[in-house]
C-alpha cells in the first residue's frame, strides 16, 4: 500500500529541485552573456593596436640578432617578445 503523504512530499521536493536547477542554469547563462559582451567591448576599443612586423624589418632583426650575439633565437621567442625587450629597435638606428 502507498502512503499518499509521501508521494506528496516527493512530489513537492521534486518540483523544487528541478526549479532550483533551472533557476541557477538561468542565472549562468545571464552572467555568460553579461561576461561575453563586456569582452567584445575590450576588444573594441580603440586603443587597442595589432601591429604586422613587415619583411624588411624582420630581416633587419635577424640581422642585427646574429651581430650582436645576444643569445636569443627568433624562433625560440618570436618577433613580439625582441619587440618587447627592444623598445627603442636598435636594428633601426645602428646602435
Amino acid at each position: 500500500m502507498r502512503n499518499p503523504l509521501s508521494v506528496r512530499i516527493e512530489t513537492w521536493l521534486g518540483g523544487v529541485m528541478i526549479l532550483a536547477i533551472s533557476a541557477s542554469l538561468v542565472g549562468f547563462f545571464i552572467i555568460a552573456v553579461k561576461n561575453f559582451n563586456s569582452d567584445v567591448d575590450i576588444l573594441n576599443a580603440t586603443g587597442v593596436q595589432v601591429r604586422n612586423i613587415s619583411p624588411q624589418e624582420k630581416q633587419m632583426i635577424d640581422q642585427w640578432l646574429e651581430e650582436n650575439n645576444t643569445g636569443i633565437s627568433v624562433q625560440d621567442v618570436g618577433y613580439k617578445y625582441i619587440l618587447n625587450k627592444f623598445p627603442n629597435r636598435p636594428w633601426i638606428s645602428g646602435k
